[in-house]
C-alpha cells in the first residue's frame, strides 16, 4: 500500500471518529477570536472572495459537515447548487442532516477522492476550507477546479500553512493539529506551497493573505477571460 493510501486513510478513519462532535469542536476555537483566531470571520471572507451571484453553481472541495453552506446558501440563494465533496463518508452524513434540517433542496454531496472528482464545467465558484492540506495530490486539485470555472469567475482557497522560520517541532505546542491528520509529515510536504504554485499558473488575480501569523491564509483568484 502506497504512502499517499496509507494518508488518505488515516484522514478518513480521523473524521469518522471526529465527525459526530466535529462542529462543536471547530466552535471551541471561537473563543480565541479576541486574539484574531476567528475562524468564522475568515470562512466569510473566503466566500464573499468568490463573488458568487444568485442561481451560481458552487464547489464546496472537503465540506465536511456543512459549515459552509449557510454562507453559500446566502450568496446564491434556492435557484442555485451546492456541490459538496468529501473523502469521509461519516462527516457527509452530518452534512446530509444539516441540509435537511434547514429544508435546502439544492446541495449535492458527493463522497469522493478530491483528486479523482470530476468537477461540473462552467462553476460560478469553487471554495475549500481546510482540506486542501491534506490532500496529497492538492495540485492536481486546484488545476481541475480551476479549469472547472466559467471565465471570470474565483476559485477561494482557505486553509493553514506552516510559517516560515519556524520549526516543525512546534506542532507539539499547537498540540490540535494531530487531531486533525495535521501530522509532521503532512507538514513536511508543504502543500500549501503546491496550491499557492498551481493558482498562480493557472488564474489570474491571484491574492494571498497570510492569516494569524502565517499558520492559515486566504488565497483567491480567477479564472481568466480570454
Amino acid at each position: 500500500m502506497s504512502r499517499t493510501t496509507d494518508s488518505k486513510e488515516e484522514v478518513t478513519h480521523v473524521y469518522r471518529e471526529r465527525s459526530s462532535r466535529y462542529d462543536f469542536t471547530v466552535n471551541l476555537f471561537n473563543l480565541f477570536a479576541s486574539f484574531g483566531f476567528n475562524i468564522p470571520a475568515w470562512r466569510r471572507q473566503s466566500i464573499r472572495a468568490l463573488g458568487l451571484k444568485r442561481g451560481d453553481t458552487v464547489v464546496d472541495v472537503g465540506c465536511g459537515t456543512g459549515l459552509n453552506f449557510s454562507l453559500l446558501q446566502d450568496a446564491i440563494g434556492p435557484e442555485g447548487k451546492i456541490v459538496g465533496v468529501d473523502l469521509s463518508d461519516a462527516m457527509l452524513d452530518q452534512a446530509r442532516r444539516r441540509a435537511d434540517e434547514n429544508d435546502w433542496q439544492n446541495v449535492e454531496l458527493v463522497c469522493a477522492d478530491a483528486a479523482q472528482f470530476e468537477f461540473p464545467v462552467n462553476l460560478g465558484g469553487v471554495l475549500s476550507t481546510f482540506a486542501l492540506v491534506l490532500v496529497p495530490e492538492c495540485g492536481q486539485v486546484v488545476s481541475n477546479a480551476c479549469h472547472a470555472l466559467a471565465p471570470g469567475r474565483c476559485f477561494s482557497v482557505l486553509d493553514m500553512a506552516w510559517p516560515m522560520g519556524w520549526p516543525l517541532w512546534w506542532r507539539h505546542v499547537l498540540f490540535f493539529l494531530r487531531s486533525y491528520g495535521v501530522t509532521g509529515e503532512v507538514l513536511g510536504r508543504r502543500p500549501w506551497e503546491t496550491v499557492w504554485k498551481t493558482m498562480d499558473e493557472c488564474l489570474v488575480d491571484v491574492t494571498r493573505e497570510k492569516l494569524w501569523m502565517g499558520f492559515f491564509y486566504l488565497a483567491t483568484g480567477a479564472r481568466g477571460t480570454k
